[in-house]
């Protein structure tokens, strides 16, 4: 049984929050994007790519990778599309965790730091890996 629930905290460092959560449970979407600390305009950032994604698949019956995979270029796209139409937003960024979920199966994709983790019980498995500079070297020298 999938269950799913959101709850954003702004941390000790951050003024203000650039946290962004999407569950639409009728869609079989599940969505987290985090604007990026310290870049500009973060927050709108994250909540353009949410919106984005759950968008696309509101628009598309697809279900699949092919169908996530094009979500999140359209996310990307209209992040950037916001920046370059405005300088105040010029340089924003969000990091972006969706779960796409059908009947049979389920996709998991991550663009950054966020990651997604599979809950049984009392433990916790990691699903995605964190596209960073630093997991890169890691992964290359491990």
């Amino acid at each position: 049984m999938l269950r799913a629930f959101g709850l954003t905290n702004i941390g000790c460092v951050r003024r203000n929050n650039e946290d962004v959560f999407r569950l639409a449970d009728d869609v079989g979407l599940y969505i987290v994007a985090d604007g990026m600390g310290g870049a500009q305009a973060g927050e709108i950032a994250a909540s353009l790519a949410a919106e984005s994604v759950l968008d696309y698949f509101c628009q598309n019956p697809e279900r699949d990778l092919s169908a996530l995979c094009h979500a999140f270029e359209r996310a990307h796209s209209e992040v950037s599309a916001a920046a370059t139409r405005d300088s105040a937003l010029r340089g924003m960024g969000s990091t972006l965790v969706v779960a796409l979920c059908n009947h049979e199966s389920a996709f998991v994709a991550n663009v950054g730091d966020s990651r997604a983790y599979v809950f049984q019980g009392r433990s916790r498995e990691y699903i995605s890996q964190d596209q960073t500079w630093v997991n890169e070297v890691g992964r290359k020298l491990g």
